[in-house]
């Protein structure tokens, strides 16, 4: 059975897998005995498939290939078909931003921008994407498409008329990913990882 619980210890196990923090994944498996088979099923299914073998990107998907993986994601995360943006998601996967800006060694900052859709999809390099996306064990597209979707919530001043409200709201302003994390409060280290 897939509890929103093994969710977070699957993604938890992923995020340090990820760092290669072994202590973090001895840890895991330690405080969470009754999971532990079901999330040592989920590690020998990691390493089964492939793990970390980077895939061919130019290499085609057959369409039932497609098919079965969307499939098999779907049963595996229960993937609801009213998720729509990045913050669904992660809601949905029962992390909080922290543990998401945490596991991808990104500030709270920069994923909250991820969130309201001031990153733009366009300066993301493939190899960014292909972490981001991992992370949450979606494809790329899935990704950018969730990212295209977050948008902030409007709000507008409320002494101004209402005509002038609707003329004037904006939401944040799109940025690159590159600058997003050189004003951000991340470690020097972890400007490196993503640059």
């Amino acid at each position: 059975m897939n509890t929103p619980e093994l969710q977070r210890l699957k993604m938890a196990w992923l995020a340090a897998h990820e760092r290669g923090d072994q202590q973090a994944i001895l840890r895991l498996l330690q405080e969470n005995p009754d999971e532990q088979d079901e999330l040592t099923s989920f590690i020998g299914a990691y390493y089964a498939t492939g793990g970390d073998e980077q895939i061919a990107l130019e290499a085609e998907i057959l369409p039932i290939t497609e098919r079965a993986l969307k499939r098999s994601l779907s049963r595996v995360f229960e993937a609801q078909a009213e998720i729509s943006t990045l913050a669904e998601l992660r809601k949905s996967l029962r992390l909080s931003k922290v543990d998401v800006a945490r596991g991808l060694r990104l500030s709270v900052d920069v994923w909250n921008k991820f969130e309201t859709g001031a990153i733009e999809l366009l300066s993301l390099q493939q190899r960014q994407l292909d972490r981001l996306a991992h992370f949450f064990q979606i494809s790329v597209d899935q990704f950018g498409s969730l990212l295209d979707n977050s948008q902030p919530a409007l709000s507008y001043n409320r002494r101004q008329t209402r005509d002038a409200a609707l003329h004037d709201q904006q939401g944040p302003q799109k940025q690159s990913f590159q600058e997003a994390i050189l004003r951000s409060s991340m470690s020097e280290e972890d400007k490196d990882f993503w640059s």
